[in-house]
């Protein structure tokens, strides 16, 4: 038996939700889901002088996130990993434990990557609910959901890009990619003189999780508030340290610290790369960079040698 619900019945069904949840789509945004959990600017302690009392941010309303794609869930499904180990980041876990994750997508799931409940499109009117937590099940209204012994089922299988194809060997790219750099492959001093050293690879990518820490103070010296910011490795200061040192300071070896943090480093800590395939940095690069095309040089030259 399958879960069904049709499709013009989604709308009427997430009203229902609204209730109980802020419900958030994600389908036109360009920052990740990963704002909302890991925001790009927060306040994590403020300390009043006068009153000598410290105060942490308090638990907001429970969120109902709606991702439109598969790597949506499968990025956030890794971040929580990233989140979790070795320890919890604590910020995190007081907003994604008042959160859930349902995906409406338009392709044929293979295998579920993460989320609380994901509808599959089988067919032009209808969609199956594939429950994957007990947070899930909750959310499985019998006025929208009938259960339907041998419903029409038709594959939407996704566009296949050479991306997700490199993706399925982690090891070959975390080799490939060390590589590159051991040897002085020419792409980098290429590559070093076509980034801008933005940042904007890192704030559109739902995995990347680097952050900065500071501290602002009031005039009057009454409160400190400490803050914490998303931070990139091709920024000019990343890699800075008290004194002054900086250990990357050319754009090539910060723009590479940026592949080798996410496809050897990643795989060395968590047996995969953090990347998704989603293509959300080369669709905002202003350089127009290709990671895609970039491995996919590195991949080949690696392999003839």
């Amino acid at each position: 038996m399958s879960l069904i619900i049709e499709k013009n019945q989604i709308k009427g069904w997430l009203a229902g939700l609204k209730k109980n949840f802020i419900i958030i789509e994600t389908k036109k945004m360009v920052l990740p889901a990963k704002q909302y959990f890991f925001p790009p600017k927060e306040d994590i302690f403020i300390f009043n002088k006068i009153s000598g009392k410290l105060s942490v941010p308090e638990k907001r309303e429970k969120l109902l996130l709606v991702c439109s794609h598969l790597g949506e869930l499968e990025a956030m499904t890794q971040l929580d990993e990233i989140m979790k180990t070795p320890r919890p980041d604590w910020y995190y876990w007081q907003k994604r434990d008042q959160s859930v994750l349902v995906g409406i997508v338009d392709q044929s799931v293979e295998a579920a990557s993460g989320g609380d409940l994901i509808l599959e499109k089988i067919n032009k009117e209808q969609y199956r609910a594939l429950i994957l937590t007990a947070q899930g099940k909750k959310l499985i209204k019998k006025d929208f959901f009938k259960e339907i012994e041998k419903p029409k089922i038709k594959k939407y299988l996704p566009e296949s890009k050479p991306l997700k194809e490199l993706l399925l060997d982690p090891e070959l790219l975390s080799e490939a990619v060390a590589w590159s750099w051991q040897t002085k492959h020419k792409i980098w001093d290429e590559l070093g003189k076509k980034c801008l050293g933005c940042g904007i690879c890192t704030y559109v990518c739902p995995i990347c999780h680097c952050f900065s820490i500071e501290d602002r103070v009031d005039l009057d010296g009454e409160k400190c508030v400490r803050c914490r910011q998303w931070d990139a490795c091709t920024l000019p200061r990343f890699a800075q340290v008290a004194g002054g040192h900086n250990f990357h300071k050319s754009i090539k070896e910060r723009y590479y610290n940026w592949f080798y943090h996410k496809f050897v480093r990643a795989y060395k800590e968590y047996g995969r790369t953090q990347c998704v395939a989603c293509g959300q940095c080369a669709r905002y690069c202003p350089a127009g960079i290709s990671i895609e095309k970039v491995l996919l040089e590195i991949v080949g030259d690696y392999k003839k040698k």
